[in-house]
């Protein structure tokens, strides 16, 4: 239809607006319809494992992944796994574009680590989106106890292990080897703790001691390094070695070490698929990161009591192989004057629990200890050393003395017999005092004063006197408030003494005393780790110093220990119910913080590290 000039500059011709309106609302419903299509069909979840047959000593790769057109992707519910240690290997984020279709695909992984052997079923996981659930389907695994022992050729005198073909391509791989299974009460066992590296690693791996119930133990430096080759392939080994000193007879347990480290991901990263690697999150392409988890088997140790047969009467629990020297500071003395004796026991052994050599009392001389020192020394791998006791003597009166020989008796393991050590008597020559001391002077008779001291008349005063004379000192409550701060004194030195003892020779009542400020220590490194990008490390170091002060407290080992135990032994305490359960209540949380998406703010942090030490303080409580 033509319109002509005159029509238009009359106005009668009108734009239908109304109508292109709704062409523009039209084409932009179709679109927002077109583009709900592209966003919010074919949603895909599902999960994976690596293998569904693994040993006790390996691990499971469990990958749930998420693709969809979907824009927010939340963090899936993971299924009840009871029977596995769970530890959380960060997520991969994939965004693609293809043939006018978006979608992007979200990857979770997780490491499980078997905790018994038998079979098991992983649950499905859960997820959320746009008001619809999905979930996972069940995985059946298989955990076997099968004995898989790392390989390796240990030095002489430790536990040979075979190399089993398993392993010749393993990347990493650790192991714990003693070298004896059986020893005496107080015999030193020597522990090797060995990691083999075949990659290279992302960061530091963190080292998990194995649980040591029943021991004393000493860390033995330095710390070993070397390369090895295992079956035509070199490796970078680390050894660090501790001595173990059994404290009571029978089967004692040494347990699992543990390591954790992230390696290079090469297969990840070099995919099969060339172009495979455009489809990635660009960060991801330098996060290659593959977390590793390692775990010894634990050791089965015998330890033998000290026989009874030829055990001598002041036998005290030594064992090792010792040499005795005794001596004092000064042969010939006045009366009064001190004699320090020295008693040096010298020899390889535990040092620090070596006992006393018998002193016999002298009547004619006043005896104190002056207390021991000891200086330990590790050469060879062997702890030895040196333990010195003190005496100090000081004679009544004059005259010739002899010193008896001082005996000291331990058992050789290496024998399987007891020794006795004697020493040489000692000949002392106590002489008169040169000038007569105050209290002499006060045992002298009047008469003997008056011949000595011709000019002095000795005056005595009357009783009514002597008692004008005022309040005497002796009468003062402050002079008797002195009078007992020697006693005082003496009374904590002997408690601390005591209590000295007692850390040195019971191992459940040293970590039971010690289990306060080791977790304070630990919670101080925590606070150093107060950060968004070290949350993680945060409340894993957090949860570790409440589980290290429960094992101390509890005597048992701290790695292992459930939620449900610390419950059972804390009650068994008579710990009150609301504090165990606060205590519960903040290892719940570390667990959740460490696996859950995202991290905490320092604000979060800092007021968490703060009930965590609450709950450390109500415990002491």
């Amino acid at each position: 239809m033509a319109v002509s000039s005159r029509q238009m500059a009359a106005g009668r011709w009108k734009f239908p607006v109304c109508n292109l309106r709704k062409r523009i609302i039209l084409l932009v419903g179709l679109f927002l319809f077109l583009s709900r299509l592209c966003w919010g069909q074919n949603v895909s979840f599902d999960s994976s494992v690596d293998k569904t047959q693994v040993a006790l000593d390996e691990q499971i790769t469990l990958t749930v992944s998420v693709s969809g057109n979907v824009k927010s992707i939340p963090q899936p519910e993971l299924p009840a796994l009871d029977e596995f240690t769970v530890h959380s290997a960060g997520r991969s984020h994939n965004f693609n574009y293809t043939s006018g279709r978006i979608s992007s695909s979200v990857t979770f992984n997780y490491v499980l680590f078997p905790r018994k052997a038998g079979k098991f079923t992983i649950g499905p996981a859960k997820i959320e989106l746009e008001g619809k659930t999905y979930q996972t389907t069940p995985i059946e695994i298989t955990v076997v106890s099968e004995d898989r022992t790392q390989p390796s050729t240990p030095p002489s005198g430790e536990e040979k292990q075979k190399v089993k073909p398993k392993l010749r391509g393993k990347d990493l791989f650790i192991e714990t080897v003693v070298d004896k299974k059986k020893a005496y009460v107080n015999e030193q066992i020597t522990l090797t703790f060995r990691f083999y590296q075949g990659v290279r690693l992302f960061n530091n791996p963190e080292y998990s001691p194995p649980s040591l119930t029943g021991f004393w133990t000493e860390d033995l430096p330095p710390k070993k390094k070397y390369y090895k080759e295992i079956n035509s392939r070199q490796y970078y080994v680390q050894e660090l070695k501790t001595a173990l000193f059994p404290t009571s007879t029978g089967k004692l347990t040494i347990g699992g070490a543990e390591l954790k480290c992230t390696v290079e991901d090469i297969d990840r990263f070099f995919n099969r698929d060339p172009f495979a690697m455009f489809d990635r999150d660009l960060l991801s392409l330098f996060r290659q990161g593959k977390p590793q988890i390692l775990k010894s088997k634990p050791i089965q140790i015998e330890v033998l009591p000290l026989p009874d047969i030829a055990k001598p009467e002041n036998f005290n629990g030594t064992v090792g192989n010792y040499k005795l020297k005794v001596s004092v500071d000064n042969t010939e003395v006045e009366v009064g004057q001190p004699i320090t004796l020295k008693a040096k026991i010298s020899g390889v052994g535990n040092i620090k629990s070596v006992g006393k050599p018998t002193i016999i009392e002298l009547s004619d001389f006043r005896t104190y200890s002056s207390g021991s020192s000891e200086n330990v020394s590790k050469e060879n791998y062997k702890v030895q050393g040196v333990k010195t006791y003190e005496e100090v003597l000081i004679p009544k009166k004059a005259g010739k003395y002899t010193i008896p020989p001082l005996e000291f008796s331990f058992f050789v393991p290496k024998t399987k017999s007891y020794k006795t050590l004697k020493s040489e008597p000692i000949l002392l020559t106590v002489l008169p005092p040169s000038q007569a001391s105050p209290v002499e002077m006060a045992q002298l008779s009047k008469q003997e004063i008056g011949r000595a001291v011709k000019d002095i008349r000795y005056i005595k005063l009357p009783t009514s006197e002597l008692e004008d004379q005022g309040d005497h000192l002796y009468k003062k409550p402050i002079f008797l408030l002195i009078q007992l701060i020697p006693l005082l004194a003496f009374a904590i030195s002997w408690r601390y003494q005591r209590v000295r003892e007692k850390l040195n020779s019971d191992v459940g009542y040293a970590r039971q005393r010690r289990a306060h400020k080791s977790a304070r220590k630990r919670l101080k490194g925590a606070g150093r780790l107060i950060s968004a990008e070290r949350s993680k490390e945060f409340y894993s170091e957090v949860a570790r110093a409440l589980l290290q002060y429960v094992g101390g407290k509890l005597d048992l080992p701290p790695y292992g220990l459930t939620k449900d135990q610390i419950g059972e032994k804390l009650s068994e305490r008579r710990f009150k119910k609301e504090k165990i359960d606060n205590l519960v209540k903040v290892l719940d949380f570390c667990d959740f913080a460490r696996f859950a998406p995202g991290s905490s703010t320092e604000e979060e942090m800092k007021r968490f590290l703060n009930q965590a030490q609450k709950a450390i303080v109500d415990g002491e409580e």
